[in-house]
């Protein structure tokens, strides 16, 4: 019998150094846009210096950066000096929708062709440059 638990003991050991564990898969880093000017199509007032997080392709906050806390996971990229809006035309920035948003050049409340040639294009939460962060 003493044989049996040695086996067992020693599967047991050799188990556990494998690294199976009971935890779950660490979750994607956040995607943090910081810095921009915000137009979330609502009518309300641009807000600069913005913060957007997205975690799992959606949004899940977004407004002024002073507000906002940063994830502590994440990936961050510096939208300073650029306009961010909502991809679809008439679109609004909404919490829990898909994170489709350009990063453009100039107004698109005062020159609205400059969403013809967006800078970045997000599209349910991934770049679609991804070779950039």
């Amino acid at each position: 019998m003493s044989a049996i638990r040695s086996l067992a003991l020693g599967a047991a050991l050799l188990l556990g150094s494998c690294g199976f564990k009971n935890s779950a898969p660490a979750a994607p880093p956040a995607k943090v846009i910081l810095g921009g000017t915000l137009i979330d199509g609502t009518g309300r007032p641009p807000i600069p210096n913005s913060l957007i997080v997205v975690e799992n392709g959606k949004i899940v906050a977004a407004g002024a950066a002073k507000d906002l806390k940063i994830p502590e996971n994440n990936i961050k990229t510096n939208s300073t000096g650029v306009y961010i809006t909502p991809s679809q035309m008439g679109g609004r920035l909404e919490y829990g929708a898909p994170a489709d948003l350009f990063l453009v050049a100039g107004n698109p409340l005062e020159n609205p062709l400059v969403l013809g040639s967006p800078m970045r294009v997000m599209k349910a939460g991934e770049w679609m440059d991804g070779n950039r962060k």
